[in-house]
């Protein structure tokens, strides 16, 4: 598709910089001039892209988090495609529909911003009862509401590792089970209420995603070898609700992605992050993790299908940093829910209508953990 009568600045949401000087900042708006050129090429050079593949690599950096919908792939801009997200998008959630069977422009999409621009896409599914999302297997019938492992451990087993043949199938970089026992209903939904499912689902899961997935000091009983790097995120009901039972295998856990709608007051997200710490207090408490990098595993969220005109909570979020008599953290990370809702609002950032809220919480996320690591060295 050429661009050849445009005659106003394509902004881009974040400038180059050179290898040699290194990337500390990734937020600032660079306009590039079209007239005639491809809008399916790049117009950043490899050593851009190759710097921000690396960035994004970068230990114990916050993550900027989307979930998005209406996903077509079909341009390399707007709100329908991945490519057309801030460069700085760390993780990026298809909670549209399909989650399968994508077709040749979403998968073309996908495999674009994973291997350009280094970032992230993963899938997220309500997984309420035992076989939803994946094809029927036998031994998923009438295990119903029950509580006997003998029954529910090979069931939960095997949906588990569906769940994972159908990730790599579509090409995604992991999965974000969505948690709401009490806020979600459905009497049915077992693998949300029932205590000992959802624990052996957590702990099934951890076989495939995260960080336990290829620990290899973990006996994996006859399970096939994981691939490496595959995320695990669980949002809704963390710290608040139907809570995280405290037995869950969560430290496997990569980020806890909190629904802090509406939070537009510190006070408030450190009662959120505090109902976290409090559902991993038994594995602080043995030393398993600290309280720190339970606080860096925490992703703060608004939901921009209700706040998007006026940003909500999102510019507190993404600025939050943890206090309290013992830790000072800097949160995990901020992100949007349905984030296509900030896409062109009409207003205008650092010269761009685009994204205008995401690239300012971006700008701050960025700048603190700038900052913050300046004063270490």
């Amino acid at each position: 598709m050429k661009g050849k009568i445009l005659k106003t600045s394509l902004l881009f949401a974040l400038t180059g910089c050179a290898l040699l000087m290194g990337c500390s900042d990734w937020t600032e708006v660079e306009p590039i001039e079209v007239n005639d050129i491809d809008m399916n090429a790049t117009n950043k050079t490899d050593d851009y892209y190759a710097a921000l593949r690396e960035w994004k690599k970068t230990p114990g950096l916050p993550q900027t988090f989307v979930w998005f919908d209406d996903w077509t792939g079909l341009s390399p801009m707007g709100a329908n495609s991945l490519r057309g997200l801030p460069d700085s998008v760390t993780i990026a959630s298809n909670w549209g529909q399909p989650k399968w069977d994508l077709n040749e422009a979403t998968r073309a999409d996908m495999k674009y911003v994973q291997e350009v621009k280094g970032t992230k896409v993963v899938v997220t599914l309500f997984s309420a009862k035992i076989g939803n999302d994946v094809p029927p297997n036998p031994v998923y019938e009438n295990v119903g509401n029950s509580s006997d492992p003998e029954v529910v451990r090979p069931a939960v087993r095997a949906y588990a590792e569906a769940l994972y043949d159908k990730i790599v199938a579509e090409g995604y970089d992991g999965f974000d089970w969505d948690y709401e026992p009490q806020g979600g209903g459905g009497s049915s939904n077992y693998l949300w209420k029932n205590t000992l499912q959802r624990r052996l689902f957590v702990e099934e899961l951890s076989y495939w995603f995260g960080k336990g997935a290829t620990d290899p000091t973990r006996d994996r009983d006859g399970r096939k070898p994981a691939k490496p790097g595959l995320l695990f995120l669980i949002d809704g009901e963390i710290g608040i609700g139907g809570h995280m039972d405290k037995d869950w295998l969560s430290y496997y856990v990569d980020y806890f992605v909190l629904q802090a709608y509406g939070g537009n007051n510190p006070v408030d997200l450190s009662r959120r992050v505090n109902g976290v710490l409090y559902d991993m207090s038994d594995w602080i408490d043995n030393g398993t993790i600290t309280q720190e990098e339970v606080v860096r595993r925490i992703i703060l969220t608004e939901n921009f299908e209700s706040y998007a005109s006026t940003g909500g909570g999102v510019l507190v979020q993404s600025q939050y940093i943890y206090e309290d008599s013992e830790i000072e953290q800097q949160i995990g990370g901020f992100g949007i829910y349905r984030v296509g809702f900030d896409y062109n609002q009409g207003k205008v950032y650092n010269n761009s209508p685009e994204y205008y809220f995401l690239r300012q919480g971006i700008t701050n996320l960025y700048r603190i953990y700038n900052e913050r690591k300046s004063e270490k060295l």
